[in-house]
């Protein structure tokens, strides 16, 4: 800067070396300011890094298809995305969801109703179709809940831990002057291993191929 713009600056006066001295204080002071911003810029760490997850936009019932609108693409920290989180509203868009999803929770592929009853079988189990011998129990039964499979008429379990994949739809109405519909018990598609598939299958002899599920609670 130009002298000539700092007259007050110069000469032998009190108030000019007041005047200098406040100056240096000042420029003493910004550049002890600086010197700290400069390390705070070095110590703190980087914002860590986001990735994109799509959670609802409202609220959405269970059972519902969703719609474009009813999620939406936000950034998370990468330790903080849930597992399974989806990414692709395209890839969501028309799909069923198993269980409720409140305002802002993340969308993951298990809370959504499978397209197949095989879709996402873990490796090491099978699917099975098994009639049951209670058509009462099929209106208990949900996909994703776990039950013990026993032989129709009762007796040891045959299988553990099972999940349910699918339930038979009910039968269809009977139009009219058609007659009575045939009997027919109504089944689920159960999620086994292979061992538990065949004592099921070769563990109920004579009992027409019906079995009992119990519901088993999966606490959480």
């Amino acid at each position: 800067m130009p002298l000539a713009l700092l007259p007050g600056l110069l000469g032998p006066g009190r108030a000019a070396r007041w005047r200098r001295s406040v100056l240096r204080r000042v420029l003493a002071a910004a550049c002890l300011a600086g010197a700290v911003l400069a390390v705070l810029h070095v110590v703190r760490p980087p914002p860590p890094p986001t990735v994109p997850v799509l959670v609802a936009a409202r609220e959405v019932a269970a059972g519902s298809v969703l719609r474009a609108n009813d999620v939406t693409s936000i950034r998370v920290p990468v330790a903080a995305r849930q597992p399974g989180a989806l990414t692709d509203v395209g890839a969501v868009t028309g799909r069923r969801v198993a269980a409720a999803l409140a305002a802002g929770e993340a969308v993951t592929a298990t809370r959504l109703v499978p397209r197949g009853v095989t879709e996402g079988l873990p490796s090491g189990r099978v699917a099975l179709h098994v009639a049951l011998a209670d058509p009462g129990s099929a209106g208990l039964l949900t996909p994703g809940g776990v039950v013990a499979v026993h032989p129709g008429p009762g007796g040891p379990v045959l299988a553990r831990d099972a999940v349910v994949l699918s339930v038979d739809p009910p039968p269809d109405e009977v139009g009219l002057g058609a007659g009575p519909a045939p009997p027919t018990a109504p089944g689920a598609v159960l999620s086994l291993t292979p061992g538990a598939a065949d004592r099921v299958l070769t563990g109920h002899g004579g009992t027409d191929g019906l079995v009992t599920v119990t519901l088993l609670a999966t606490g959480g």
